[in-house]
Formats: structure tokens, C-alpha cells, sequence
């Protein structure tokens, strides 16, 4: 509207400006010469009219061109921004990814090795161990192929929609981790025991992922306890859920540093390696079984992380 009005008003200045032009040289020819002055006073004021007008103009078209330049400029911040989150989040995604798949394949290959290298070595005379050897060796490479599978998956594996419940003994699963695990223990000077009330605790849940929470979760204990020590796994039946603690006598963190164990790349006081994603990966397994998961320690008394699951999926 306004852009119309300047127009108009040019427009108007330009014919004053003619007509003044022809009245003041008609007026001349008749030689009247007051009025002659009147015709270029008009002449006058409407050329300064329409200079006003026309740098109006100008200085408007200006302020146009230096506002694409500014809208130019932000366009191409916002959009360096974006490219530089779009790969910071990838570069997180990526660490993530290796994280996961390193504490997925990291014990189980290391329980392999430990199995072979006893087979190779000649040590092993008994073919029913033997047998029971290689059936170890079959079910971790079982377990790896899962685990890569998972880990390749579009789907989020630890989305409780996305869980593969099936049937299993609990108590049976944590002595068969505690086994494996045993080997890679004794070379610390560390003992694992597990401690149950019952021989059996049938439940439903996702074979593949309370492996792998055992396996961080030992493999957590060994790599801070610091000393020779044992590591207790307690297995407790309750009304509609079971209760797992797995407890080190190791050197333990400041109380305060328990609460943040759970968080995605947290490093504590005792950090020694990796990127901090094991519990991380416990807790978001066990609450996508709809759990609950817990962490205690102090200096000098080890660290103590309590987990309940529920039987089975129904009673969540």
C-alpha cells in the first residue's frame, strides 16, 4: 500500500512539475511577470517534491536489498549450524554404536579364547569336558551372532515393544555367567560365588539381554575393584519379581558418585578406560523389562547394584 501511495505521489509531483513548466512559459509569453514567479515557485516545489520522493525511493529499495542480505546471512548460520549438530549427533551415535558393540562381544570373545586356548593346550584329557567345552564355545558364538544382529538392527533392541521373551531359569543363567566369567576373575585374584535360596527361578524374559547385563556387570566389578576380592551374586525370589545383587568387595566409590553410574558416558573418580556406557546399557535393559535398578558404594566397601525384575511380563 504504501509502495502505491509513493506512485501516486511521484506521479502528482511530475505533473505539477509540467504544468508549472507550460504556466509559468505561458505567463512569460504574455508578460505577466508576477505570476511568471509564482509558476516557477510551483515549478520549483513540485521538482523538490519529486527529489524528495525519488531519495525516499532509494533509500527505501536500500533498506530492501540490505534485509535480503540479512535474511541471506542468517539462512547460511542457521544452515552451518544445523550441519554442524547433524554431526555432532552422528559422531555421538557412532561412539555409542562402537560402545555397544564392544560391550557386547568383549567378554564373550574373551570367553572363547580362555576355552580354546584350554582345548589346544592338551590339558584337557576328559572328552565328556571337552564336549562340555566346545559346547560353551557354540553357545558364546551363538550369543555373538545375536549380539551383532541386535546391535545392526534399526529397531532400538532395548525397547521393551521390541523384547524376545522366552523361558528360563534365572538362577541357572547367573551360575552359567559366573562359570564363564570365572577364568577371566582368577587372573585378578577375584572370586565369584552365587548365593541363592532356590535351586531354580523359572521366569520370562529376554535371554539375550540378562546376559548381557550380567556380563557388564562383572566385567564392571573386575575392571575397578582394584584388589584380589570376591564378587557375590544373590539371587532372592520375591512375591512377583526377582532380585539380583551382585556385590564387590573392591575399593569402591564416594557415595555421592553411586547416583550418577547409571548416566550415558559418566565418568567417575576411579575412571580407568572406555566410554562409560556399560551400566548405562544394565539400566535400560532391565527397565525396558519393566525393572528397576539400583547402585550402591562408599570408599573402601565396594559397589553394590541391586536389580528387580518382574517374573514376567504380565506382572509389570
Amino acid at each position: 500500500m504504501k509502495k502505491r501511495e509513493n506512485i501516486l505521489a511521484a506521479l502528482t509531483a511530475a505533473a505539477t512539475l509540467v504544468c508549472g513548466c507550460l504556466w509559468g512559459i505561458e505567463l512569460y509569453q504574455n508578460g505577466s511577470s508576477p505570476m511568471v514567479y509564482l509558476g516557477l515557485i510551483c515549478t520549483v516545489a513540485a521538482a523538490g517534491l519529486l527529489a524528495a520522493l525519488l531519495s525516499s525511493q532509494h533509500r527505501q529499495l536500500d533498506a530492501l536489498e540490505q534485509s535480503h542480505r540479512e535474511e541471506l546471512a542468517a539462512l547460511e548460520q542457521d544452515h552451518t549450524q544445523a550441519l554442524a549438530e547433524m554431526r555432532s549427533r552422528n559422531q555421538t551415535e557412532m561412539e555409542a554404536f562402537r560402545s555397544g558393540l564392544s560391550h557386547s562381544l568383549r567378554m564373550p570373545v574373551a570367553i572363547i579364547q580362555g576355552y580354546a586356548e584350554l582345548l589346544t593346550s592338551g590339558v584337557i584329557r576328559d572328552t565328556d569336558v571337552a564336549a562340555e567345552y566346545l559346547q560353551k564355545i557354540s553357545q558364546r558364538s551363538q550369543y555373538m551372532t545375536e549380539a551383532i544382529s541386535r546391535q545392526f538392527s534399526v529397531s532400538d533392541s532395548m525397547d521393551s515393544s521390541k523384547l524376545t521373551y522366552s523361558d528360563l531359569d534365572l538362577v541357572s543363567l547367573v551360575r552359567q555367567a559366573a562359570a564363564d566369567m570365572q577364568t577371566a576373575a582368577e587372573e585378578q585374584g577375584v572370586r565369584i560365588q552365587v548365593v541363592s535360596s532356590e535351586e531354580s527361578l523359572p521366569m520370562q524374559a529376554d535371554t539375550y539381554l540378562l546376559n548381557r547385563v550380567l556380563f557388564n556387570l562383572l566385567e564392571n566389578s573386575l575392571k575397578y575393584m582394584g584388589r584380589p576380592g570376591v564378587i557375590t551374586i544373590r539371587v532372592l525370589r520375591l512375591e512377583k519379581a526377582a532380585s539380583i545383587l551382585v556385590q564387590d568387595d573392591g575399593l569402591g566409590l564416594p557415595t555421592e558418585e553411586a547416583t550418577h553410574v547409571f548416566e550415558p558416558n559418566y565418568q567417575g573418580s576411579n575412571h580407568i578406560g572406555g566410554q562409560g556406557y556399560g551400566l548405562y546399557l544394565v539400566k535400560r535393559a532391565i527397565e525396558a523389562h519393566g525393572g528397576m535398578v539400583y547402585a550402591q558404594s562408599a570408599p573402601g566397601r565396594g559397589m553394590g547394584i541391586s536389580m528387580f525384575l518382574p517374573l514376567s511380563p504380565k506382572a509389570v
